[in-house]
């Protein structure tokens, strides 16, 4: 970098845990100019998963604690205090909000009252579970108020551009399309580490079910018990291969003893290795009941996995052969079609040109932010 070049200071709001927003996040960080700073707001004082790798490449972990705080308008008062202060000391260039509702558009207001010049409102979901019925009411005002504070709209599908976004702008179209990008390369099919990683589960000779994500409501691992359950009972020599953590992974673990398959199922943890551990499983389930994008989806078909999805998971993660859609919540019908790509499992095909040619290369993503970045700097 050159030592005149001015360094152009970026926010997110964005965890630093296993999930797909923090580790398209940090992947960016790694590929975009040296120039560009990223920092990451929190709310809570924790370690996190990818905390270490984001420091290590510059940037700052900027936490705002309110976890513990009980009362919420206190809590409101005090998250805002915080980040206009935290945004004015730091003089951001830019305020780039990963959003999952509506209501993240708080921290695009701090960020206007603090004198941010570009503030980016990024849409990650087409919905949420709704947990305070009271403030989700104002979801119409606070999509009003993005009108007044946000300057720039980004979107990883069309949905949830129109779940996020005021309906003037959708409609309107005045927002931009950021793909999800992956590392294509890193998910061509390898049978050395298929090999390795099944000789140390102990599952060289089983088929495979497998899921990468979050043990949250989103995730729907309830129903992936359930659907493997069925399943399980047409393939026994198969095993449930369950990458992740989170809240819900207790009762996802007892659930699994009541229904009495815990034997076959591997609950794994998480794992920087996600295309390593793709190359383990046979066939890969997502019934999320909700999704923005799904980028997990699009990694196992660039891995060659016939890839059984919900009708949730919208079109534009459709961009295989390996792309399976199963209409409805019937576990029978998602074990029928999970013992139908069992005869070809053995049968791993290179979706990688297809990823590419749908836009999902992670390089274009970072170069499409850069440019962004640099322009909104003025440099």
């Amino acid at each position: 970098m050159n030592d005149n070049q001015k360094t152009v200071k970026v926010i997110h709001m964005a965890p630093l845990g296993s999930g797909g927003i923090s580790k398209l996040t940090v992947t960016i960080n790694e590929l975009i100019a040296d120039n560009i700073q990223f920092d990451y707001l929190v709310f809570r004082n924790k370690k996190e998963f990818l905390e270490d790798k984001a420091i290590s490449l510059g940037g700052k972990k900027q936490v705002i604690d309110v976890a513990n705080i009980k009362n919420d308008f206190l809590k409101f008062f005090i998250k805002m205090r915080a980040m206009v202060n935290l945004f004015k000391r730091e003089q951001y260039d830019v305020v780039h909000v990963d959003a999952s509702t509506p209501y993240d558009v708080m921290v695009a207001i701090a960020a206007k009252i603090a004198g941010v010049p570009t503030i980016v409102m990024h849409s990650h979901n087409d919905n949420f579970q709704s947990q305070k019925p009271l403030r989700d009411a104002f979801i119409p005002i606070y999509k009003l108020l993005m009108k007044v504070v946000v300057t720039d709209y980004f979107t990883i599908s069309e949905k949830s551009a129109k779940f996020m976004f005021p309906k003037s702008v959708y409609e309107s179209g005045n927002y931009t399309l950021v793909k999800n990008g992956i590392d294509v390369e890193q998910y061509a099919y390898n049978k050395d580490a298929r090999k390795r990683i099944r000789e140390e589960l102990g599952i060289q000779d089983k088929v495979v079910v497998g899921h990468v994500g979050r043990f949250v409501y989103q995730k729907n691992h309830d129903f992936i018990l359930e659907a493997f359950a069925e399943f399980h009972k047409h393939c026994l020599n198969s095993v449930l291969l369950l990458v992740g953590e989170g809240e819900l992974l207790q009762s996802i673990q007892d659930k699994a003893k009541n229904m009495r398959i815990a034997d076959s199922v591997i609950f794994y943890g998480v794992t920087y290795d996600i295309p390593g551990i793709l190359q383990a499983m046979d066939m890969f389930i997502f019934p999320s009941r909700f999704e923005g994008l799904g980028i997990v989806a699009i990694e196992a078909q660039a891995a060659g996995l016939p890839t059984i999805c919900a009708d949730t998971i919208v079109d534009e993660v459709d961009i295989t052969p390996k792309f399976i859609r199963v209409h409805g919540w019937n576990p029978n019908d998602w074990a029928d079609q999970m013992l139908k790509v069992v005869p070809d499992c053995d049968k791993r095909s290179d979706c990688r040109a297809e990823v590419i040619d749908a836009g999902y290369d992670i390089k274009n993503t970072a170069q499409q932010l850069e440019n962004f970045y640099v322009h909104s700097a003025r440099i």
